[in-house]
């Protein structure tokens, strides 16, 4: 499929975005066998029982969210069963079946652990850029990659949900099935074509996504992505990205650059910042010390030099004769527990 140039300027137009929210509608129709919506947007979520939930249109009466969820039925028909995608239960009268994960949303955990380890956060990135990796090399661009839309399973595993995406065809590159769904503006590559997805796309969400796992929070989280969603598009047009003083920053902005030309590329590079971080935080260990948050629960500034070091004394260590690490006793250091994230409007959806 062809790339969208990236260098063409934006048009005034803004796509269609339905804002997710908590509050029931009088005027809504629930579906017989609903005991509870758990996710209002486009679509809805609600709960049959304790292990399976029902996808449904939020307007009965509009045929292309009915389509869309016809499209996301058949497209986890193409990609099949996968531990770390969605499980399909098949159509139902009303919408798409889909199995329950009762640990919610990746983001929703995210804000209720803001002080997750590091570790369980980079197993995350590695388990989404894998599942990403086969989705593509199943010719399906899932066009809505981000902690919304990842849940998790009963090992705290993630499972990617809501492929409202593209599917092409492997002899031409053309659209074969279009579900209509799109990036939220935190989460979109700027394009001229504003219907326009790619495996590229795809990768720029990747990393908005990566940047929340890592940081905790949504990229420009002083933003809505509603209401400011032109000054966000302004500035990723603009390359007026967040600072890159946090781990892995560089996969982070090479993904919204577009210099990645496949997921399998974020993975090799991945790869380095997995071992980067293993090593620090090896080290950390030994002398005692927690990863260096501040009290907000963000990477202190400098966070690089810091790692940096952590990594001269480390070979400091191994230079000695019985390659043994002695515990520094003055060097003890306790986290801060306020930190906090930043909230919005949205909650949890498929």
């Amino acid at each position: 499929m062809d790339i969208p140039n990236q260098d063409l300027p934006l048009t005034g137009h803004v796509l269609r975005q339905v804002r997710r929210r908590s509050y029931e509608d009088p005027n809504e129709r629930i579906p017989p066998g609903v005991e509870e919506v758990i996710s209002r947007g486009s679509c809805h979520v609600g709960r049959l029982t304790d292990k399976s939930v029902l996808k449904y249109a939020s307007d009965f009466n509009d045929p292309n969210y009915l389509a869309s969820i016809k499209i996301e039925y058949r497209i986890l028909q193409i990609l099949g069963p996968h531990p770390r995608i969605v499980e399909s239960k098949g159509l139902a009268e009303d919408g798409l079946i889909l199995k329950y994960y009762p640990n919610g949303t990746l983001r929703n955990y995210l804000k209720n652990h803001p002080y997750e380890s590091m570790e369980l956060r980079v197993k995350w990135c590695r388990q989404l850029v894998d599942t990403l990796c086969f989705v593509h090399s199943k010719h399906v661009i899932h066009c809505d990659i981000c902690l919304h839309n990842i849940l998790l399973d009963d090992n705290l595993d993630i499972i990617l949900a809501d492929f409202q995406g593209l599917v092409i065809s492997r002899e031409t590159g053309l659209v074969m099935l279009d579900g209509l769904t799109r990036e939220c503006a935190k989460s979109y590559m700027p394009r001229e074509d504003l219907w326009a997805a790619s495996y590229k796309t795809d990768l720029f969400a990747l990393g908005s996504a990566l940047y929340h796992l890592i940081n905790g929070h949504e990229v420009f989280p002083e933003l809505d992505s509603y209401d400011d969603e032109n000054i966000i598009a302004a500035r990723f047009a603009n390359g007026e990205y967040p600072k890159n003083d946090y781990p892995g920053g560089y996969i982070v902005e090479k993904c919204w650059r577009g210099e990645y030309a496949s997921a399998a590329e974020v993975s090799v590079d991945l790869v380095e910042i997995e071992s980067a971080w293993k090593f620090m935080d090896d080290a950390l260990k030994r002398l005692d010390v927690e990863a260096p948050l501040d009290d907000e629960g963000e990477w202190f500034e400098g966070f690089e030099g810091y790692q940096d070091e952590i990594e001269e004394e480390g070979e400091e260590y191994e230079d000695q004769e019985d390659g043994d690490y002695e515990d520094d006793e003055d060097g003890d250091y306790e986290e801060d527990e306020d930190g906090e994230y930043e909230d919005d409007e949205d909650v949890e959806v498929l």
